[in-house]
């Protein structure tokens, strides 16, 4: 129930998001439309969260009709003070999301007023302990550029889509969802918008469920904590999935993170508001934090997760100082300057408290790689810091489809071994290029992670003596063995198998020779009395079929014949087709009857134009717009044998005309020229192309199944010829 709950805000949300897109579409570029929505979409945030702490507050003491939206501004200038001790803003009544959305399409000046109304926002922290949390929140907000418009006129317009769609938005009290509906739009403009932008999500965004299992394992065992750490926090989701889990009232001293991307930071601290996260309760600083940390004062840390951009640049040993930061020293080398990634591996050690966990997804490469990344896992290895490693499925990040690795970390481990689960199939497919953590699977995964046992193809649980032995090598496949999926070959009977199928070819092989034997006999059309040249529209009546699109298309019902399907049917004769129309559409477009012809006028092969396929079912079947049907009173399968002959299709050539997709008339293809015998000869030939035609099917059918038994027959003596036991 709750997961379809759950579903229903997701669809919803979307829904809201792609409606406001639409109306920016071809105005503002999607990326920074991005910053425009979740931008209004704090600003309605932070309003009704303070009008509801002070309806709230009214209320509980006797004053049941009143609303702070409603209130004169004068009067609510008294309580600013108290305001933005409490909340860490304040946001005057007239200037509330709500009121100001009942007078946007009136104001000439929106634009103007909005500007000044997140100015106030951010001035009204400025000198008390927020400002830091405050300053700069709408500085991706701009409303006044000309990505919104080229006059005034045409930004406000754009401005009061942008409100209306918000306001449109069925988000409820947010505590409440189901969902995290900042982060899951965030998700979602990320998807419809990075790849066009040219910037990698996964680096901007890590997917709700991968949070999810990456806080479950670092806070396993946990109900409550000191401080959640993120050394690259993007948007904040894995710091707010802690609070989800362990609930932020059980994080005692807060939630801190660094991100060294100015509008991401931004997003990460307008995230935490959206999330009832008091400004006094979270940390975020903008920087690089390889190189300038910001939090010396604050370490150590009992959880922290993170998902840190892949491979990126460091400056390394470039920087002869960073050898002797207490960070780095104690593997006695510094990762790559091209590849960061174990840098930020060694910085959340140094800063995990004796007691925590650290869970962090890592680039594959540097659980194998050699040089100083080896070193770096020798290091973590020898003094048993990596507690365990788990191969997550490719494709689980918008922008990549790395199979990405997760690395947990431990100071003080009750045994000096480290667990290695594959967890590479623990995913649904969503499309071909994403999958999806589902709550099973990461309910599987912590399950693993917390027995710490073997199970078979599944994890391993290997002493830190066999890792040094194997190289410092953390690549899962190295220790959790692949379960060998390929069908169990008995060599006895595959080898009689085969000499069956073999058998069937070499009878295939003489019914061919015999009617090959018969064939000159039939050559001499030219010249001959009884066979008349004539057009195909002098025997036939042709028509065009009538229109359906592919939805149309069911499992049951009236059989249709959709040109996209007819086009890729290379068989002479048709007794069933590939789909099925509802019985009152079919009603209302064009039949084939029996024993028609039915030709594909559309399509992209120009060699395939104007093939025929002799409608033998034994009812009528309705004809996409796309194909022709001809009605006749000659035999159907000679027709269709020679709509596929050289002669015919040099004809055609002639009269299709070229685009994208190469098309016939009904009138092009009257004009081709067909050799009319008596229907006697008709039969015989029609039977003698079919005989052949199906025996050489079957024999293309026996070959196919040949090449595989043999395949499996070479892979059977190959694996048992080279399975060598090693000595002792």
């Amino acid at each position: 129930m709750a997961e379809n709950k759950k579903e229903i805000e997701r669809a919803e949300l979307h829904r809201t998001i792609w409606a406001i897109a639409d109306e920016m579409r071809g105005s503002v570029d999607g990326w920074d439309f991005k910053s425009y929505i979740l931008g209004i979409l704090f600003y309605r945030y932070i309003s009704e969260n303070i009008t509801n702490y002070i309806n709230k507050g009214e209320w509980e003491s006797g004053n049941k009709d009143f609303n702070y939206a409603d209130l004169d501004d004068s009067i609510a200038e008294q309580i600013k003070e108290e305001m933005v001790n409490v909340k860490g803003f304040f946001i005057l009544p007239s200037q509330l999301f709500c009121n100001i959305c009942d007078v946007c399409d009136k104001d000439d000046n929106l634009n103007e007023t909005l500007e000044h109304i997140f100015t106030d926002i951010e001035a009204s922290a400025k000198g008390t302990e927020s400002e830091d949390d405050f300053k700069g929140l709408f500085a991706d907000l701009d409303v006044n550029s000309n990505k919104l418009g080229a006059t005034v006129v045409k930004r406000n317009e754009k401005l009061v889509k942008l409100l209306r769609g918000i306001q449109q938005m069925q988000l409820g009290d947010y505590q409440d969802n189901t969902i995290d509906a900042f982060g899951d739009a965030y998700e979602y403009l990320m998807g419809m918008y990075a790849s066009n932008a040219g910037k990698s999500g996964g680096e901007y965004y890590t997917p709700q469920e991968v949070s999810e299992l990456l806080t479950k394992l670092a806070t396993l065992g946990k109900t409550e904590v000191n401080k959640v750490y993120d050394p690259a926090c993007g948007s904040g989701s894995l710091l707010l999935k802690a609070a989800k889990i362990l609930g932020k009232e059980n994080v005692r001293q807060g939630f801190y993170g660094q991100e060294i991307n100015l509008t991401t930071y931004n997003l990460c601290r307008i995230n935490m508001f959206l999330h009832d996260i008091d400004y006094d309760k979270f940390d975020i600083a903008c920087e690089d934090t390889l190189i300038s940390p910001m939090h010396w004062d604050e370490e150590p840390f009992e959880v922290i997760v993170s998902n840190p951009p892949y491979s990126i640049k460091w400056k390394g040993d470039d920087d002869i100082t960073l050898i002797n930061d207490p960070r780095y020293a104690p593997a006695g080398v510094l990762a790559p300057k091209s590849k960061a990634d174990l840098a930020f591996i060694m910085h959340s050690l140094a800063w995990l408290a004796t007691n925590g966990t650290a869970s962090i997804v890592c680039f594959p490469g540097v659980m194998y790689r050699g040089g100083a990344e080896k070193k770096i896992r020798q290091y973590l290895i020898d003094n048993n810091y990596v507690d365990c490693i788990i191969q997550l499925p490719d494709n689980l990040f918008f922008g990549t489809s790395i199979a990405t690795c997760i690395m947990v970390l431990k100071k003080a481990k009750k045994d000096n071994s480290t667990l290695f689960i594959d967890a590479s199939k623990e995913c649904v497919k969503i499309t071909n290029n994403n999958n999806k953590l589902t709550p099973d699977n990461i309910e599987h995964i912590v399950k693993m992670f917390a027995d710490r046992k073997d199970v078979q193809y599944q994890c391993r649980l290997v002493s830190n003596d066999i890792i040094a032995e194997g190289d410092y090598n953390l690549s899962v496949s190295s220790y959790v063995e692949q379960e060998d999926t390929r069908e169990k070959v008995d060599i006895v009977e595959l080898n009689a198998r085969l000499e069956k199928i073999v058998a069937h070819e070499n009878e295939l092989r003489t019914q061919i020779d015999a009617i090959k034997s018969k064939l000159p006999t039939l050559f001499a059309f030219e010249g001959r009395n009884n066979v008349e040249w004539m057009k195909l529209s002098d025997i036939a009546s042709i028509k065009t079929g009538r229109r359906f699109v592919r939805t149309d298309i069911k499992e049951s019902g009236v059989p249709c014949f959709h040109y996209g399907d007819l086009y890729t049917y290379y068989g002479i004769t048709a007794t069933k087709t590939k789909g099925y129309l509802d019985a009152e559409l079919a009603s209302k477009l064009r039949f084939a009857q029996p024993n028609d012809v039915v030709v594909v006028c559309a399509g992209e092969n120009d060699m395939d134009l104007g093939i025929g396929v002799a409608w033998l079912g034994n009812e009528p079947a309705v004809v996409h717009d796309a194909c022709c049907i001809l009605h006749h009173e000659q035999n159907p399968r000679y027709i269709s044998h020679f709509l596929r002959t050289h002669k015919y299709h040099l004809q055609m050539k002639k009269y299709a005309k070229t685009g994208k997709i190469s098309s016939l008339s009904s009138a092009s293809l009257g004009e081709a020229i067909i050799p009319i015998p008596p229907l006697e000869e008709q039969d015989n030939i029609a039977n003698i192309l079919d005989n052949l035609d199906n025996l050489i099917n079957k024999l293309s059918q026996c070959l196919t199944a040949e090449v595989d038994a043999r395949k499996k027959q070479y892979e059977y003596y190959r694996d048992n010829l080279l399975s060598f036991k090693r000595k002792g």
